[in-house]
């Protein structure tokens, strides 16, 4: 299975505020929490854009499965695909931590078409038969609004 995660809600753009410094919110880090704990399988990796909000998301999630995480410039915006899946050395149940719309276009990517919605600290797990367009199916898609009424 791969997981892949947009990071919790984070802080509004404000001028003085780079993108890449943007921290999530009391209420992105709670949604994450709640992921987290409902989440059906135990990630056995975490991959996380080098941006803040979604290292603090990597963070959470790695605290309660006791993992630790790593950073991946793969996972900006401007560099994710399934090109840039190859590079990384995924296993069973990796978890990417990214961000939309990037994040969602390679959901839709994988599953061979269709438009897939992840709001903030949402989650999708994918069977992966093959790491090429149409290659996956998706298997699960956990919102952090119904996360929270079962953690």
């Amino acid at each position: 299975m791969l997981l892949i995660m947009r990071h919790g809600k984070a802080e509004e753009k404000r001028p003085g505020l780079k993108d890449e410094e943007r921290r999530l919110t009391d209420k992105g880090r709670k949604d994450v929490e709640h992921i987290a704990k409902i989440l059906p399988l135990k990630p056995s990796k975490i991959y996380s854009s080098p941006m803040l909000r979604a290292k603090e998301t990597a963070e959470i999630i790695a605290k309660v499965y006791g993992i630790n995480y790593e950073i991946s410039a793969e996972l900006l915006p401007e560099k994710l695909s399934i090109k840039a899946l190859k590079r990384l050395k995924l296993e069973e149940n990796t978890l990417l931590i990214g961000h939309a719309p990037s994040v969602e276009e390679l959901i839709s990517d994988l599953i061979g078409g269709g438009k897939v919605k992840l709001k903030a600290g949402a989650i999708a797990g994918l069977e992966i038969e093959e790491l090429i367009s149409g290659g996956a199916k998706l298997v699960f898609l956990i919102i952090p609004q119904v996360a929270s009424n079962f953690s």
